[in-house]
């Protein structure tokens, strides 16, 4: 898949990472500073969504790096859930733990204002309804099930949720098998103009503008 820098994606150019500490599952240090730094340039009073908030630490540094009148709406598998389709090998890990959203919490009492802008969401991403979130999201983070049939469920979703000059970034790129094959396998039948992010494992897109 072609690249871009990061500078491309964002006129932000310092970006600040709160919870820097990686944990098994978590996005890297340097992809959460791309992240945040696309938050800090998301319009004001637009929702921000993740599918997948695992340790709630994406979600965190949204909320802190976007526009203070920004929701950040989050969606999360619960354990027991029935799923629509398969997981990949190897990520149920990621499903089975004892609360989702764990790093939110932690900020919960010193930072009131922030972690209430947070919503948090359960379901399956298949089955979910993102009606509500139609063409008001200025971020889309595809961070869900590494799974083939999910991440073009997913990508489904975020099209749909986007709104115009809005963007989306999909996790894992090059990583996972599944995601790959989905993703490139979209630009090739679709070409609209997905973009690895250099040195990250990010796809970038964007909407084009109103």
């Amino acid at each position: 898949m072609p690249t871009i820098s990061w500078r491309a994606c964002t006129p932000h150019r310092y970006p600040r990472v709160w919870e820097s500490d990686k944990a098994n599952g978590n996005i890297r240090v340097s992809e959460l500073a791309v992240l945040s730094a696309l938050a800090a340039h998301c319009d004001p009073e637009t929702d921000l969504f993740e599918i997948g908030t695992f340790d709630g630490r994406t979600a965190l540094n949204l909320a802190f790096s976007a526009p203070d009148s920004c929701r950040i709406h989050t969606l999360d598998l619960a354990p027991e859930m029935e799923t629509e389709f398969s997981l990949a090998p190897g990520e149920r890990h990621m499903v089975e733990r004892a609360q989702s959203g764990a790093r939110i919490s932690a900020y919960r009492g010193s930072h009131q204002t922030v972690t209430a802008r947070i919503h948090q969401l359960y379901g399956d991403s298949g089955s979910f309804d993102f009606s509500p979130y139609h063409n008001r999201c200025s971020l889309v983070f595809v961070d869900g099930s590494h799974a083939y049939d999910y991440v073009h469920s997913d990508t489904e979703a975020a099209m749909k949720m986007v709104k115009p000059g809005g963007a989306i970034i999909w996790h894992d790129y090059g990583i996972w098998e599944g995601v790959t094959r989905a993703l490139e396998e979209i630009e090739a039948r679709d070409q609209p103009g997905l973009r690895n992010i250099q040195g990250t494992s990010l796809v970038y897109w964007r909407s084009a503008g109103a």
